[in-house]
C-alpha cells in the first residue's frame, strides 16, 4: 500500500468507527504528516482526494472538517408519488416490527451470511392513496450502535439516521424494479388478494464501498405518477 493510500484509509477508518464525526476538525497538515510519518505533500494529496469524494471539506483559514452525512443521496426520499397536478403526495410512515432474523435471503448474501441481521418493517401510506410495505435490513452490529433507537426515529429517513448517528453515509445505491406476483406475507400486510404488484429492491453502500443496508419495498397496482429519486 502506498503512503497516500495509507493516509486516506486511516482517515476513512476513523470516520467509519465514529472517532471522527460530522463537523469534527481534523489535525493540521503538519500534525497529520508527523503522525503518519509522511511528507506534508502526501497529506495534502490525501486530503484533496477525500475532499473530492465529499468525505471532508477544506475551509481556507479554518481547517479541514468531516462532511459526514451531508454527502450522497441519503437526505432525499427514494420514491415520490405525485398527483395529477404534479404535486408531491405526503408520506405517513408506521413501524410495524423490528426483529432479528435467523433465516437467510438476499439481504444476508449482500450484508454477510455470518452476521446477525435486523429487519425493520414499515407501512407507508402515500397521500391516503397508495400503500407501500417496506423491509429494511441492517447488520445487527450497526443496529446495536444506534443505542436502542425508538420507533419514532425509525419512522423517519433511515439513510439519514445512519449517516447522522453512525457516520455511515449512503454513497451509492443499486436499484432493481420489477412487476411480479407479491408474496403472501406482503399481500396480508397490504390487505390485498393474490395479485401482482410493484417491487423495488435496493442495496446501499457506504464508506470504502462497503455494504450498508438491503431495502425492499412492495405495493399493489397504482395509477399515480411515481418519481424515483437517485
Amino acid at each position: 500500500m502506498t503512503k497516500l493510500a495509507r493516509v486516506c484509509d486511516s482517515i476513512v477508518a476513523r470516520i467509519e468507527s465514529g472517532a471522527l464525526r460530522e463537523g469534527d476538525r481534523l489535525p493540521s497538515e503538519s500534525q497529520l504528516a508527523a503522525g503518519f510519518r509522511v511528507s506534508v505533500g502526501t497529506v495534502q494529496k490525501a486530503l484533496s482526494r477525500l475532499a473530492h469524494s465529499g468525505l471532508i471539506s477544506r475551509e481556507h483559514g479554518r481547517g479541514t472538517f468531516v462532511s459526514g452525512s451531508r454527502i450522497g443521496a441519503a437526505d432525499v426520499n427514494y420514491l415520490r408519488f405525485r398527483d395529477a397536478e404534479g404535486r408531491d403526495l405526503p408520506h405517513y410512515i408506521r413501524v410495524t416490527s423490528v426483529r432479528r432474523l435467523m433465516r437467510k435471503g438476499p439481504w444476508s448474501e449482500f450484508l454477510g451470511a455470518q452476521a446477525g441481521h435486523i429487519r425493520i418493517e414499515r407501512l407507508i401510506n402515500v397521500g391516503g392513496k397508495v400503500e407501500i410495505y417496506s423491509e429494511f435490513w441492517l447488520r445487527e452490529t450497526e443496529f446495536r450502535r444506534l443505542n436502542g433507537v425508538d420507533h419514532g426515529a425509525l419512522a423517519k429517513n433511515l439513510r439519514v439516521m445512519l449517516g447522522q448517528q453512525l457516520s455511515l453515509p449512503t454513497l451509492r445505491v443499486d436499484q432493481w424494479i420489477r412487476f411480479d406476483r407479491l408474496p403472501q406475507p406482503v399481500l396480508r400486510k397490504l390487505g390485498l388478494r393474490d395479485q401482482p404488484g410493484f417491487i423495488m429492491e435496493m442495496r446501499g453502500y457506504t464508506l470504502r464501498d462497503q455494504p450498508l443496508f438491503y431495502h425492499k419495498v412492495s405495493a399493489g397496482p397504482f395509477s399515480h405518477n411515481l418519481v424515483i429519486v437517485r
